[in-house]
């Protein structure tokens, strides 16, 4: 009985191997791919296996890109899908957040940040430029100004900081070329006395008097008909004591050049009156352009004498002290 039933097992195995090869195949397909294409068991396992390989449907897990070793390993293909996971690797991708690195780009501390960047008090200290404007982390000259953003001195004028047209930078920022006294045409020209800045030319101011007669001179403006340093032209400068009168350099009144400029002639012991008139030094005092006696002593001939003294003109002019006498306090006296 044991030996019927053991051989009736193997026709009915047998059965199935012919009439379930079909069955065997497709199971087989699937332990191919799990690799047992051995004895029969192992294909009855297999067998197994292939209804296991229904899970292997779940091998379109297999697409899931995981090993394709057997089929309940696929069904840990499924696990595979948790290689989404991997995908979970835009967690690396997640290193995006090292693109967070911006951040780092937004510096804290080792880097700044571009003009035009919102500006706050908690992050003045980063911008480039170092200067916060208010509403943005400003720029200098040349530098970008994004958005129209940014500039510390001048106007965003295409996407840079520059310098507006009638201005220009003379070291500390733009600076008005056109109306200013102090750079008038460039940053070094300055327009000096009497003069006025109109646009970018130094001209003489309009409303001084006697403004006609006023002339531009590198220096500034001045009536060349009475300024000592610019008299008759630009260049004549008036020396010698002489002053500008009409545009022409001259002796003040009251002094004439006498060969080494200009002398006092009105009260001047040595040029009384005129270039060659000496007074006596010892009796005579110049006034009013005219050698008179000094105090005490009275003119006689020509010459200034004491008279109350002087034996030739004791009291008067012409009366001389005759004999041993002699002239005391205008008299002749023994």
């Amino acid at each position: 009985m044991l030996v019927l039933s053991s051989f009736a097992w193997v026709a009915c195995g047998g059965g199935d191997e012919e009439g379930g090869g079909e069955t065997h195949a497709k199971g087989g397909a699937s332990s191919g791919s799990g690799g047992n294409g051995e004895g029969g068991e192992a294909a009855a396992a297999g067998g197994e296996a292939a209804s296991g390989a229904m899970t292997s449907s779940g091998g379109d897990m297999n697409r899931g890109g995981s090993t394709s070793t057997g089929g309940s390993t696929s069904t840990g293909g499924g696990a595979n899908r948790g290689g989404t996971t991997s995908t979970g690797g835009t967690t690396s991708t997640g290193g995006t957040t090292s693109t967070g690195g911006t951040t780092s780009t937004g510096g804290s501390g080792n880097s700044c940040r571009p003009a035009g960047t919102f500006c706050t008090r908690s992050i003045a200290d980063e911008c480039c430029s170092g200067a916060c404007d208010g509403d943005s982390c400003c720029g200098f000259l040349g530098d970008s100004c994004p958005n129209g953003h940014g500039c510390c001195s001048g106007s965003c004028i295409g996407g840079t900081c520059q310098c507006a047209p009638g201005t220009l930078d003379c070291g500390n920022g733009c600076v008005d070329i056109e109306w200013n006294e102090n750079a008038c045409g460039d940053c070094d020209t300055r327009c000096g006395t009497n003069s006025l800045c109109e646009n970018s030319e130094c001209v003489c101011d309009p409303n001084l008097f006697d403004a006609q007669f006023y002339v531009s001179c590198p220096d500034g403006c001045f009536n060349t008909r009475s300024d000592d340093r610019h008299c008759g032209s630009c260049t004549n400068a008036c020396t010698g004591g002489t002053e500008c009168s009409g545009g022409t350099c001259q002796c003040p009144a009251g002094t004439l050049d006498c060969g080494n400029g200009c002398e006092d002639i009105v009260q001047n012991p040595n040029r009384c009156g005129s270039c060659n008139n000496a007074c006596n030094a010892t009796t005579e005092d110049c006034v009013n352009r005219q050698c008179q006696c000094k105090s005490g002593l009275s003119p006689c001939s020509g010459v200034c004498v004491n008279r109350q003294a002087d034996s030739s003109n004791c009291g008067t002019c012409g009366n001389v002290c005759s004999g041993r006498r002699t002239c005391q306090n205008g008299v002749c006296s023994n």
